[in-house]
């Protein structure tokens, strides 16, 4: 475990895989360490050939999907992976983010997403770690004996 943030450090195994994927998605109780970059406007819709949501390109694409929808796209680096991370947020969960990061931007710290299961939804959240702390903006790069 990462003392700092809460979160495994290597990723051996498949279990932790789904916090460094492009697409992380923490279960509840896991915390991802994010710097935020910056938030697009996308169209999402249910692909059911490819039984996933794609991101809609042109007018003709929207009338092959399901469950069309206008989502906010939150592009930010995954401080567990070192790479850029998507998280799709609604209204409500960017306006959670807006307010932790107000907080931020005053105080500094360090960003965390999860995401906590309420009823059949997993909604995403954010927090805030170590107020009034620096935190470095870029990820380190690390040998791997080091961090073991």
């Amino acid at each position: 475990m990462h003392e700092r943030f809460g979160v495994v450090k290597s990723f051996e195994t498949m279990d932790e895989y789904h916090l460094i994927k492009q697409f992380s998605k923490p279960q509840e109780g896991e915390f991802v360490p994010i710097t935020f970059i910056e938030f697009k406007r996308k169209m999402v819709g249910w692909s059911t050939e490819l039984k996933r949501s794609v991101y809609i390109g042109s007018e003709e694409e929207k009338a092959k999907l399901k469950r069309v929808r206008e989502v906010n796209l939150m592009i930010a680096i995954n401080h567990l992976s070192g790479k850029l991370s998507s998280i799709e947020l609604i209204d409500e969960e960017k306006a959670q983010f807006e307010e932790v990061y107000s907080s931020f931007l005053k105080n500094g710290g360090q960003l965390m997403y999860t995401r906590k299961k309420i009823g059949a939804k997993n909604i995403a959240l954010f927090e805030l770690r170590d107020p009034g702390k620096k935190v470095m903006d870029i990820p380190e790069k690390n040998l791997l004996s080091d961090m073991l």
